[in-house]
């Protein structure tokens, strides 16, 4: 899946959208032919010449494959949306005063951490790098001798621990470097984007005990944690059964999910 920030000539929407095959084909590696599109206008009320336009494209079979296991659910989509979009949904309505300058919103899952740079409240760059918490818990097991389940409840837990710190050195450098590498790819290809100036992290794997201190250390930069509940109204008795601490960083994807309404 490729997201690109685009400048096209200014035109009105159905124009721009009769255009954008052809402008895809300039940026989008792949065969258009085996490909799904979509556009969002940035500036619809800019005055320039040219318009800023987030272009999304993915690969049909990946599209298809999703839609087969919903209508073999006997559920029909209204919407397929993008990752990236739907945790930055969340977090615009959880953080409106994180939606100046270049922030990134990192969440952490099970198999694959997705890094997600904003722009001035805009979602421009997305990566996907394959480090999650089943690395925590297998690098647990086989460099520190620990169970399966002394290694989950370590990532689980809320106390820090000499074997966790000793995992978390090393995975936590990649989480790092490639939040580096994703600023920097937007810092060069982009003459307006500014310096990096804070890390949100979301997802289960944000729970990790001393995860965001090293991530701060490291990148001498603040990290928070994300909380999807911050600004939403949850109803009485909604989450009675859970630790709300301990739900909420897994909630970010689906809260933005449902925030998104069709068209």
């Amino acid at each position: 899946m490729i997201i690109k920030k685009i400048q096209i000539e200014r035109v009105k929407e159905q124009q721009a959208r009769e255009l954008m095959r052809w402008e895809a084909e300039q940026h989008v590696p792949f065969d258009m032919e085996s490909v799904e599109l979509d556009f969002q206008i940035l500036d619809p009320d800019g005055e320039g010449m040219e318009m800023n336009v987030l272009l999304v494209a993915a690969k049909r079979e990946l599209v298809e494959a999703k839609l087969r296991v919903l209508s073999e659910a006997g559920l029909t989509p209204a919407i397929v949306d993008v990752d990236a979009f739907a945790l930055h949904n969340a977090f615009e309505v959880n953080y409106p005063d994180a939606m100046t300058g270049v922030v990134a919103l990192v969440n952490i899952g099970h198999e694959v951490t997705n890094i997600n740079i904003l722009d001035e409240g805009v979602p421009i760059l997305t990566r996907d790098i394959t480090v999650g918490t089943r690395r925590f818990r297998e690098d647990l097991q086989r460099e520190r001798g620990l169970s399966p389940e002394d290694a989950a409840a370590l990532i689980q837990g809320y106390d820090r621990s000499p074997h966790l710190d000793a995992v978390i050195e090393g995975r936590g450098e990649e989480i790092a470097v490639g939040i580096e590498r994703a600023a920097a790819f937007l810092a060069s290809s982009s003459r307006s984007a500014g310096a990096l100036r804070a890390v949100y992290l979301c997802g289960g794997g944000s729970r990790i005990p001393g995860l965001s201190d090293a991530l701060g250390t490291r990148l001498r930069l603040q990290v928070h944690h994300a909380n999807p509940l911050t600004n939403l109204r949850v109803r009485d008795g909604a989450l009675e059964s859970l630790v709300t601490d301990e739900v909420a960083p897994l909630l970010m994807l689906p809260i933005g999910l449902a925030l998104r309404l069709p068209n």
